[in-house]
């Protein structure tokens, strides 16, 4: 059996499991917590993550396995900044190339990826006028907490149509924004919400956040890696309400 004819036979296998999708496929392990959000089959998902937790990885496997199962679908990513979205792309190209996708570009569009399938990649700029106007099946917004207001909600009828996913991922910033609104809020049997703080991720050189703990303080380390709600220094979700939200 010939590679091509391999690789399309394990993407098949694996169209409905994102981590045995990354590991046949892709070549890459995800953690155990990582391995949990590719393989769930909720719609809407919000991943509130430490740094480093490897969020844009993980979902750059997740949006390479949704392009490559679902024939003429749509994906949108959203960053704080374009060069973010440049760092997400990056990761994409690299497991299509992995996965021996050949892409085409569209023409007009820096961050746009065409696959054989007819899916398409689109990655956009933060602003409320450059998402209006696409029909997606798939929106991910990279560290949600600090894209505006105004883009998220712009964003929101993008998957009405066609009953999209919705991805969420970002370490927190304060109480306030859609982010931490439907962390606090969103609730239904579709709804998968993970806390991913320091402690549960392997790759983190020990001592590091207790380094960092010593030279930012402890407001700095709750909000950056233990993904707690922090206000003017104040830990307005603490580690029994942050585990409260979360679906298992």
């Amino acid at each position: 059996m010939s590679d091509r004819i391999e690789r399309q036979t394990s993407v098949r296998a694996h169209s409905f499991n994102g981590a045995a999708f990354a590991r046949s496929v892709l070549n890459w392990s995800p953690d155990a917590r990582q391995s949990t959000v590719l393989s769930t089959g909720a719609r809407r998902v919000i991943l509130n993550c430490s740094r480093q937790w490897g969020k844009s990885t993980v979902a750059a496997s997740k949006l390479t396995h949704v392009a490559c199962t679902r024939p003429g679908c749509c994906l949108v990513i959203v960053s704080e900044n374009l060069s973010q979205t440049a760092e997400v792309f990056q990761k994409i190209d690299r497991f299509l190339a992995i996965a021996g996708v050949a892409v085409k570009s569209e023409r007009g569009k820096t961050f746009a990826r065409v696959l054989p399938n007819g899916a398409r990649l689109i990655g956009l700029a933060s602003r409320e006028e450059a998402v209006r106007g696409y029909t997606a099946d798939f929106v991910f917004l990279d560290e949600a907490a600090r894209i505006p207001d105004e883009v998220v909600d712009a964003l929101l009828p993008v998957i009405a149509v066609r009953n999209g996913d919705w991805w969420m991922a970002s370490t927190p910033l304060g109480r306030r924004g859609r982010f931490y609104e439907m962390w606090a809020h969103e609730t239904g049997p579709d709804v998968l919400k993970v806390s991913a703080p320091w402690t549960q991720n392997p790759r983190l050189a020990p001592g590091y956040v207790e380094r960092i703990r010593s030279i930012r303080g402890e407001a700095f380390v709750k909000q950056e890696f233990e993904c707690q709600f922090v206000e003017n220094g104040q830990f307005v979700f603490g580690d029994e309400q942050v585990n409260a939200v979360v679906v298992p």
